[in-house]
């Protein structure tokens, strides 16, 4: 996206996402990865971090999966937004409405409308829809705002990138054309276990991959530059 006058604070955002903390099985080395997310993000000073979904592998995780997480949120001690995922979703039997969250760090932020809103700070928005249903009906992407003048968006989205829109029968999709439509400074993805770009259009949109590496290779998180001389650019950091 291109942008006639850019805020005037620059900032930095981590972005990761599919921790899954809380399977032994599926994702053993959830817990480290995580924890190495917050060394890394501690060590390269981000104004914020940004975690696209699935957090949790699903509704039933112990009560030591969640506290482990919730330590990590208060030792990183940046705000951090939280995206429910098709692994932890907001529905009526959401993990993050347990009692355990009512005692949570007070930089922890977490989208609840599968509708759309906006999480907000001084020099930025957050936007995210939080994921009731993973299914064709819900678009991750659909009703966007624009950026309020002078302040950065940073969207969250949790799905399936797909060329062209199509009826594949695939849920939570994201379509090339939408993608190219929005009006934010950078999409943070989540859903691919693979780090990837699917820019379109001068918007920027990464999938950050999950952090704790596929195929034998070192995870990684994604880190977005916000200047206001320079625009938008985002780099991947090895972990």
């Amino acid at each position: 996206m291109s942008r006639v006058c850019l805020p005037s604070q620059d900032l930095a955002i981590a972005h990761t996402s599919d921790t899954h903390l809380g399977d032994p099985y599926g994702h053993p080395e959830s817990k480290t990865a995580l924890r190495k997310v917050v060394d890394k993000v501690k060590l390269l000073r981000s104004d914020y971090l940004v975690i696209s979904g699935d957090v949790f592998d699903n509704q039933r995780v112990g009560e030591d999966a969640v506290g482990f997480f919730l330590e990590e949120i208060n030792r990183v001690e940046i705000p951090v937004i939280i995206l429910p995922g098709n692994h932890d979703l907001m529905n009526e039997t959401s993990i993050y409405k347990r009692p355990i969250f009512d005692d949570s760090p007070p930089n922890l932020f977490i989208f609840a409308n599968p509708n759309g809103q906006l999480i907000s700070f001084d020099h930025i928005d957050f936007w995210g829809k939080a994921m009731d249903e993973h299914s064709p009906s819900f678009r991750p992407i659909e009703g966007m705002p624009k950026p309020a003048s002078g302040k950065w968006l940073v969207s969250a989205a949790h799905g399936h990138f797909q060329q062209e829109d199509s009826n594949s029968g695939r849920s939570s999709l994201i379509f090339a054309e939408a993608i190219s439509s929005l009006k934010c400074d950078y999409l943070a993805l989540g859903h691919w276990d693979l780090h990837t770009d699917i820019s379109q259009n001068n918007v920027m949109a990464v999938y950050s991959g999950c952090p704790m590496g596929v195929g034998g290779k070192p995870g990684s998180i994604t880190i977005v530059e916000l200047n206001n001389r320079t625009g938008v650019a985002w780099r991947q950091v090895f972990l």
